[in-house]
């Protein structure tokens, strides 16, 4: 099946099913869709990024702080996220849920959820980039995407999808004891 031809389930503001449609009829600023994102840390702070070609058609030749993608009919979350970690970068790797989030900007509106794994080269060997998606990956810390220390241009749902994390993250850090 072409991606023109996957078929997208829509939902409402509270993540419930509505209907579906075909990729090629969405209207992505206005329909509000499921999308996985996933961390890919390579260090304790450190995460895989993913510089998008300049034929995608949402913010080519941006960075995204995770890999991932539109969820399609019938399929889960953990589905989605598995599958795009295996087409996008060539791995399989061990996903944890971190929550999910509602966002929305130009030319999206989004249910997402959060995965992150960690890949290591030496254990889990070379990545596999998908040529007609991904130009390029390099590594950046969390920090320095927060602060956007080179201004980069990145894709501002995978942004979005950072910042839940480490909202979450500081969520769960001041609720454990000490």
């Amino acid at each position: 099946m072409s991606d023109t031809d996957e078929i997208i389930t829509l939902v409402d503001r509270e993540n419930r099913i509505v209907g579906d449609v075909s990729r090629r009829l969405m209207n992505f600023g206005r329909d509000i869709h499921r999308v996985t994102f996933i961390l890919v840390f390579t260090g304790k702070d450190q995460l895989l990024l993913q510089k998008r070609t300049e034929t995608k058609a949402f913010c080519p030749g941006y960075y995204g702080v995770t890999t991932g993608g539109v969820v399609a009919t019938g399929e889960s979350y953990l589905e989605c996220a598995e599958r795009e970690l295996e087409e996008e970068i060539g791995v399989s790797l061990p996903l944890t849920s971190h929550g999910m989030f509602f966002t929305e900007g130009e030319g999206f509106r989004i249910w997402g959820k959060v995965f992150s794994c960690h890949y290591n080269p030496a254990t889990h060997g070379p990545l596999s980039l998908q040529a007609k998606e991904v130009a390029e990956v390099l590594n950046m810390s969390i920090s320095d995407i927060l602060n956007n220390t080179y201004n980069l241009p990145f894709t501002p749902d995978s942004y979005d999808a950072l910042l839940h994390y480490v909202r979450n993250e500081l969520k769960m850090s001041e609720n454990d004891p000490i």
